[in-house]
């Protein structure tokens, strides 16, 4: 029993001890960060990705088609600008493949842009961007579209690819809706019919701007009524906006915008929902997006799951505290958390909650075995001290067992873990302090 008791408390001490370490080494980030330090730049890799996708498929006036438009969208602050004149411009290129699954053959297209800017901090905006849309016209089949962006000041190459299908969704009556596009304007550019500010990402941060939703309707009865339902719905199922209107209309494809009113809305996730009845037809299509008016990194979509990631930098006590705050002030006290214990100059989003998130991210999409990444050995040696130096994977003399060695020679730290059962579950078997 004393055995145990002795064991049980070197184990809490210990652990303890590497928190308060990580913790310090968490707060000593910044050194690297001002100088420059190659290590900063790895784990900021971590973060937000150099540009983000969304595909919609549209309604054409040829029925053995289908529009398909691909939106790109890139945060300033993921461009390196140069100053010309009285302005700031970044180049960059965009090339655009679509392949089809099963036949030989590619469409490609590619854009020159020059993104400008008129004043230094807007090139720093996580908040200000640039749009692209590419468009095809596609057969009904499997696709895989493949985007490449190359900034041409920095030379930093990013790629994304999508899987998608292409599929009518013509109803037997001969009614039809698009997919819907979420924008920040309800103007639309006459030539294409692209809205223009889409978001892209689906992050809404101005909450004072309605959100309008865009999206095609083909009736095959002109003379008939079309009833539209609007509808918000949280991720608990409640409604949170809902409108209803009723159209008439003149063409036999129309496209619409609606807004939603986003004042009474607080940071979660949303799916909006419009439903069309015409005659004895119910069309329905979905969207998703995301409440984020306080500009919070953007791997954080879910406030409540933001409170328990602060597992490493929080006490038990005040994530409860948190977890327990009023709806409508959660995210403000959740932001005092943060600024409290690593101030930052104000009105700036805090780059240490950026940082800590970002790990979080990686090590959730990196390292998840049958736990969610950041909950296991290496995750949380991920999210406490950043990525490593360097990896070393060895077995064991009989080739069954694997494991592996962390370096942090900036540290001058290592770590090992074993894959005891082969499953991916690595356990810390031996810290080094």
């Amino acid at each position: 029993m004393l055995k145990l008791y002795l064991t049980n408390r070197f184990y809490y001490v210990t652990r303890l001890i590497f928190i308060l370490i990580g913790l310090i080494t968490f707060l000593n980030d910044y050194a690297y960060a001002s100088e420059d330090h190659p290590q900063w730049r790895k784990e900021t890799d971590f973060g937000q990705p150099l540009f983000v996708i969304s595909t919609h498929q549209r309604l054409g006036l040829d029925p053995a088609l289908i529009r398909l438009d691909i939106v790109v969208e890139v945060v300033n602050d993921m461009l390196m600008f140069i100053r010309e004149d009285d302005e700031f411009v970044a180049s960059l290129d965009l090339h655009l493949s679509i392949m089809h699954a099963k036949e030989n053959r590619i469409i490609n297209q590619i854009k020159h842009i020059n993104r400008t800017v008129s004043e230094y901090k807007l090139t720093n905006s996580k908040r200000d961007y640039t749009t692209e849309t590419f468009t095809a016209e596609l057969k009904p089949g499997k696709y895989t579209v493949k985007i490449m962006l190359e900034d041409k000041e920095s030379k930093l190459r990013e790629s994304v690819e999508k899987k998608i299908v292409i599929a009518p969704k013509t109803t037997k009556a001969g009614n039809a809706i698009s997919d819907i596009i979420l924008a920040r304007s309800n103007e639309v550019d006459n030539e294409t019919g692209i809205p223009f500010q889409p978001t892209v990402s689906g992050m809404i941060p101005y909450p004072t701007s309605p959100l309008y939703c865009h999206f095609d309707l083909m009736q095959s009865n002109l003379n008939g009524d079309c009833d539209i339902e609007l509808k918000v719905v949280e991720k608990s199922g409640k409604v949170r906006y809902c409108n209803n209107s009723k159209i008439t209309s003149t063409k036999v494809i129309e496209s619409y915008y609606l807004p939603v009113f986003c004042e009474n809305l607080t940071f979660n996730k949303y799916k909006l929902i419009i439903q069309a009845v015409i005659g004895s037809d119910t069309l329905q299509s979905k969207a998703s997006f995301s409440i984020n008016f306080h500009g919070l990194p953007w791997v954080i979509k879910d406030i409540d799951q933001a409170i328990q990631y602060m597992r490493y930098i929080a006490k038990p006590e005040e994530i409860t505290r948190l977890a327990n705050e009023l709806t409508s002030r959660k995210e403000e006290t959740f932001l005092k958390f943060w600024n409290d214990n690593f101030p930052c100059p104000e009105g700036a989003i805090n780059p240490k909650m950026v940082e800590y998130y970002s790990r979080i991210n990686f090590a959730n999409a990196n390292l998840s075995s049958n736990r969610e990444g950041w909950e296991t050995d290496r995750g949380r040696i991920i999210v406490i001290y950043g990525r490593p130096t360097e990896i070393e994977k060895r077995t064991n003399e009989n080739n069954t067992v694997e494991y592996e060695i962390w370096y942090y020679s900036h540290l001058n730290r290592q770590f090992v873990f074993v894959d005891d059962f082969g499953f991916g579950e690595y356990r810390l078997t031996m810290p080094d302090w």
